[in-house]
């Protein structure tokens, strides 16, 4: 519940603070869209690594298996966000910062909560 609740929080902050300061016409794809995939594929590692940490076998490797969690999140980002933001042949400098702080943002709480579930398996 701590994960739900943390990581709608930065979404509300985030996206409302993205249709409060930034131009909307400048933006060529879709905030809402690109946030929402950005809390949940966060929100769903940190659920798994809890789900994870509950298998004996596995406490040891946590830190491997979270590793390749980036590159996975990744590739389903180009894929599920091709045809809006990969479709940009250049992307200005307002669209470049409205992916990259929320990326940044939810990549920050979720390696927040990892290490956290890492260290409580390590105790």
């Amino acid at each position: 519940m701590v994960y739900i609740i943390s990581f709608l929080v930065l979404f509300v902050l985030i996206h409302f603070s993205q249709e409060y300061l930034m131009d909307k016409s400048n933006i060529r794809f879709s905030l809402w869209d690109t946030n929402v995939y950005f809390a949940a594929a966060s929100l769903l590692i940190c659920i798994h690594f809890q789900f994870f940490s509950l298998i004996k076998n596995l406490e040891t490797q946590l830190g491997f298996i979270y590793l390749p969690t980036l590159f996975i999140k990744g590739v389903l980002f180009y894929v599920a966000f091709k045809d809006s933001v990969f479709k940009i042949e250049v992307l200005n400098m307002t669209e470049r910062l409205s992916l990259l702080i929320p990326l940044l943002l939810f990549l920050a709480l979720e390696v927040f909560f990892v290490v956290k579930i890492i260290d409580k398996d390590e105790l």
